[in-house]
């Protein structure tokens, strides 16, 4: 190692050769390490891969990350089925409240038809042909209904 007389160019040459060197001393230490770290870890997983339980452990970290996955679709998924389920159930309401006024509708015109039968029979309207094709008519229409 040469003498340090001031800052010449050979100091400052061998500085930087020396800079250089610990830069390739500290990556090749690094590499070494980092190879070693890795055969080590290949070594465990190697180890672990040959354990009875590793299948089950490997599956029950599958079955949670689609567990997570599908969790928010199935919520999803669960409140689309209850709205449609309002839905269904409102429309069946209003369905049944339809048939029940058809139904009643039906029996009062069923009701005034008859009355009307029996106003064209026993009344006083004369003995006219248009009321005898009414009335008949109407007998007709009552009888389909029944």
């Amino acid at each position: 190692m040469p003498t340090v007389e001031g800052f010449t160019p050979d100091v400052l040459w061998t500085t930087v050769y020396g800079m250089l060197a610990l830069c390739i001393l500290f990556i090749v230490v690094f590499r070494v390490y980092d190879a070693i770290h890795t055969i080590i870890e290949r070594h465990r997983q190697k180890k672990e891969s040959e354990t009875p339980d590793f299948a089950e452990k490997i599956s029950r970290q599958v079955v949670a990350e689609i567990t997570n996955q599908l969790e928010p679709r199935l919520a999803e998924i669960e409140r689309n089925l209850e709205r449609d389920k309002r839905r269904l159930e409102n429309h069946e309401m209003l369905i049944t409240e339809v048939t029940e006024s058809q139904r009643n509708l039906h029996d009062g015109v069923v009701a005034m038809c008859k009355f009307m039968l029996v106003l064209s029979n026993y009344g006083n309207l004369g003995n006219n042909e248009k009321i005898k094709e009414a009335t008949a008519d109407l007998t007709k229409y009552l009888a389909e209904q029944m």
